[in-house]
């Protein structure tokens, strides 16, 4: 930190801080997930911190949805809508890619979008509202791996993307 003596001149002064991360380990037969709730934006420190106590041979990749997406959640719910979507890599012409975002509080079907038909891309983010036992969430798949629950259902849906995290290593 810098600050200003009587004198007009900067010192500068070490702040010592403390952090926190909540985390879980999820065993599911060999392999091992570690599941991090409300990340910062680097969980390098975390990462850091499990290799010095696992030693050599400690590796982590992050589980991506890019193949599909966890099924065990849209059966288990009562009812479930895409209400936002964003996507990228559209090739529109030879020289011209797109980024597109969609919003609908209504929900969308992507195989209906005309806008969509005939372009390859690839989806960045999608969010779903889900409806379980009367309850509303929602859950937000991105390209990176992360995982956004909210909503009063948010813990039963953790542990139903955790049933198939299996399937996306």
């Amino acid at each position: 930190m810098t600050k200003l003596d009587p004198d007009g001149i900067p010192t500068y002064e070490q702040v010592d801080s403390v952090s926190f991360t909540d985390f879980a380990l999820v065993e599911m037969g060999e392999l091992t997930f570690l599941r991090v709730e409300n990340p910062g934006r680097n969980v390098r420190d975390l990462l850091n911190a499990l290799e010095s106590l696992a030693g050599m041979g400690f590796t982590a990749k992050p589980v991506s949805f890019d193949k599909g997406q966890p099924t065990t959640v849209f059966s288990s719910v009562d009812a479930s809508k895409l209400v936002g979507l964003k996507i990228v890599g559209a090739v529109l012409a030879d020289d011209l890619v797109a980024r597109m975002e969609f919003a609908s509080k209504d929900g969308m079907v992507i195989e209906n979008m005309t806008v969509l038909s005939g372009l390859k891309y690839k989806v960045e983010h999608a969010v779903f509202e889900v409806v379980l036992g009367g309850l509303r969430g929602q859950i937000a798949f991105a390209a990176n791996g992360t995982v956004k629950i909210s909503g009063q259902v948010a813990p039963k849906l953790v542990s139903l993307v955790e049933q198939d995290l299996h399937q996306f290593v």
